[in-house]
């Protein structure tokens, strides 16, 4: 059988079973582990500390996994605990100044709404924690409030041993910092099967409307009415007094919202950031691409996530390759924010290359190139004994065989012919 022959679309919906696809009951365990597990560890946090145990109001599912876009194992996610500030929301003096920094940042100003937590009777008891949370002209420190949360998980695991018991499993827990990320480790102690878990906690603040951050952009329509402030610094920024001071926006419900319905983007998106990590292409976050994926969106319909998932692959790898040749993917909520500025130009070149490799294959459709470029040499191998790639090689060399006799019994015919002349 020709390789021109062979069906793209067949060759990645089985690599995408195979290799990307979450296994039910890993999701299933991963998730049921981590819910039994965090529920001790938040009632050990509550006993810790009195504002914990007050305001933290809600845990939600972050990045990758809420979006159902996770590549391959359930082995790490983020964690959102929503914690409330006892104080108006408003703005002013009296709630929370909002003012923009650099676009997908801003800085938070608490000033007589925390000033005059003092004078309340529950200072003491509960409120107290808030008076390390500002700096001298009044500004709400996303680097103070993260290391409130991860002292309280620390005396939490410390008072815990390190260990929590749940259907008769020891699990044991480590607390490390990663960058700005505080990251909980999960791990069996023993067991017929191995269980490994990060989980990126992540204290967070929310805003409802009508309030929304000035500049950026909103959605007509839209049913979701919150969006969350994240302690997570600008890299880009070298003064240490700003980075503290700058804190991350998120409208991760919003994206939600904006890919429901988007029938084949999903396992696009998936297909496109297991590329991504097959070429080893690190320095491009799963969010630059999500956030490509956010502007096709906005620019086509939904009947054009309806088509054949080897042209949505085609498209987006183009999109991407695209986007680092011009050294350009804008955040969907405030254009001025260029998220691969610093790109070094020796990955720049060399990521482009890789994604032409793949397109050129695609085009010429050499599906095993394709295949190739998508799986690591150990994947590849694997995927060359499956049940699904035996039957194509079965199939190509019985076909072989039949052109080899059809062509043999053709020049003998013709040799008939020949000598009858003769």
């Amino acid at each position: 059988m020709s390789v021109k022959k062979k069906n793209l679309d067949a060759h990645l919906a089985e690599i995408f079973k195979q290799f990307i696809a979450i296994k039910d009951d890993d999701f299933k365990r991963s998730q049921e582990v981590f819910k039994s597990v965090f529920e001790e560890v938040k009632l050990k946090m509550g006993e810790k500390c009195n504002y914990f145990y007050k305001y933290s109001s809600q845990v939600l599912y972050a990045g990758s996994v809420y979006d159902g876009i996770k590549v391959s194992r359930l082995d790490e996610f983020d964690m959102d605990i929503v914690i409330r500030l006892p104080i108006n929301y408003d703005n002013g003096e009296n709630g929370i100044i909002i003012e923009n920094d650099q676009p997908g940042f801003l800085k938070m100003k608490i000033i007589n709404a925390f000033d005059n937590l003092d004078k309340q009777p529950e200072w003491e008891k509960c409120h107290k924690v808030t008076r390390e949370w500002r700096d001298s002209d009044k500004y709400f420190l996303q680097n103070k409030f993260r290391q409130w949360m991860h002292g309280i998980v620390q005396k939490a695991l410390n008072e815990m041993d390190g260990k929590v018991v749940v259907n008769g499993v020891t699990y044991l827990l480590k607390y490390k910092e990663s960058g700005p990320a505080y990251t909980l480790n999960i791990r069996n102690d023993k067991g017929d099967k191995e269980f490994n878990l990060d989980v990126d906690l992540v204290p967070v603040i929310r805003f409802m409307l009508p309030r929304w951050p000035e500049g950026y952009k909103s959605i007509a329509g839209s049913q979701t009415k919150e969006w969350l402030v994240v302690p997570k610094p600008n890299k880009g920024l070298r003064d240490e007094t700003l980075k503290n001071r700058c804190w991350r926006l998120s409208f991760q419900d919003y994206e939600k919202e904006l890919m429901k319905g988007c029938q084949q983007l999903k396992t696009t998106i998936r297909l496109v950031k297991k590329l991504r990590d097959a070429l080893e292409m690190k320095a491009i976050a799963s969010y630059y691409i999500k956030t490509l994926f956010l502007w096709k969106i906005e620019k086509t319909d939904k009947k054009f996530w309806q088509n054949k998932i080897s042209f949505m692959f085609r498209t987006m790898v183009e999109e991407l390759r695209d986007a680092i040749k011009q050294k350009n993917i804008p955040y969907f909520w405030h254009e001025d924010n260029n998220l691969i500025e610093g790109l070094k130009p020796t990955l720049q070149k060399v990521y482009v290359d890789k994604l032409n490799d793949v397109l050129n294959s695609i085009e010429a459709n050499d599906v095993d190139k394709v295949v190739a470029a998508l799986l690591t040499v150990t994947e590849l191998t694997e995927f060359k004994k499956s049940e699904f790639y035996q039957k194509i090689a079965a199939a190509a060399a019985a076909k072989d065989v039949r052109d080899g006799a059809s062509s043999v019994s053709g020049v003998t015919n013709k040799l008939v012919v020949v000598k009858a002349r003769l």
